[in-house]
């Protein structure tokens, strides 16, 4: 597994108190490590946003990306009540791993064999912060 996915920082496009107990975060974009075209990715993001919204209510904007943001990847938040099946997702659309919340530990998720690892607070290393609605990413503060 990619080691940078052990340094991910987050945006999150709802406030604080607004963030579900356990919930999975997502990414359609670059699966497999590969690299997208903006539009390609913009269009797997779509495409993940419409199967969450067949899954049940609830989807919200997170963004994870390198500490200083300059590479980021807009991504979906989405509750669950076990991990289980957003391996299933994670796996539908190419993921090599996810991100898994529960109580505000955040666990890295090998989607290959549902390995994962505990990488501290979720909150510690997230903004909550308003998203630009046409490019799914965050604006500099």
């Amino acid at each position: 597994m990619n080691p940078a996915y052990r340094t991910t920082r987050f945006r999150c496009a709802i406030p604080a108190t607004a963030v579900p107990v356990r919930f999975l975060i997502l990414t359609a974009c670059n699966p497999g490590d590969q690299v997208w075209t903006p539009s390609k990715n913009r269009h797997a993001d779509r495409l993940l946003a419409d199967f969450l919204d067949s899954q049940g209510p609830g989807r919200f904007r997170v963004v994870g990306g390198c500490p200083d943001f300059l590479h980021q990847e807009p991504g979906w938040g989405f509750p669950l009540p076990d991990l289980t099946p957003g391996i299933g997702m994670a796996r539908r659309f190419d993921q090599a791993a996810l991100y898994w919340v529960e109580t505000d530990v955040l666990w890295l998720v090998d989607c290959r064999n549902g390995d994962r690892e505990a990488l501290g607070s979720w909150a510690s290393r997230t903004d909550f912060v308003p998203v630009d609605p046409v490019s799914g990413c965050f604006q500099d503060r």
